[in-house]
């Protein structure tokens, strides 16, 4: 069996995780409203561009993230959007997880993306 299969094999067991279920109930009910998602869509990319441009805990990251929050409030603040943003986050730091083992057991140095 070759990587590419081998990887098949592992995402598929990924996608039997509370968390990967649990992100694709919320994804689908903010996808069954298009006007939200475009809001989530667009509220998601400004936000990964503060901290692109500025830096996670930076003064600047944090003032500019409270100014996007405020103006995305009434969005944000929404049962829904909030369930998926959680839901998101948690897989996403899974995802993460794995690939930090990952170039940590090649010994990959990724220290450049911190």
């Amino acid at each position: 069996m070759d990587y590419i299969e081998e990887t098949k094999l592992f995402v598929d067991k990924i996608k039997h995780l509370k968390e990967y279920n649990d992100y694709l109930n919320c994804k689908n009910v903010i996808e069954s409203n298009p006007q939200l998602q475009q809001e989530i869509v667009e509220y998601k990319k400004k936000s990964f561009n503060i901290h692109s441009e500025y830096g996670d805990g930076s003064f600047e990251c944090y003032e500019n993230m409270l100014r996007l929050n405020e103006e995305y409030n009434e969005t944000i603040e929404k049962t829904e959007v909030k369930e998926f943003l959680n839901a998101e986050n948690k897989l996403s730091r899974i995802i993460e997880a794995i690939y930090n083992c990952i170039a940590e057991c090649l010994n990959f140095n990724i220290s450049f993306i911190e």
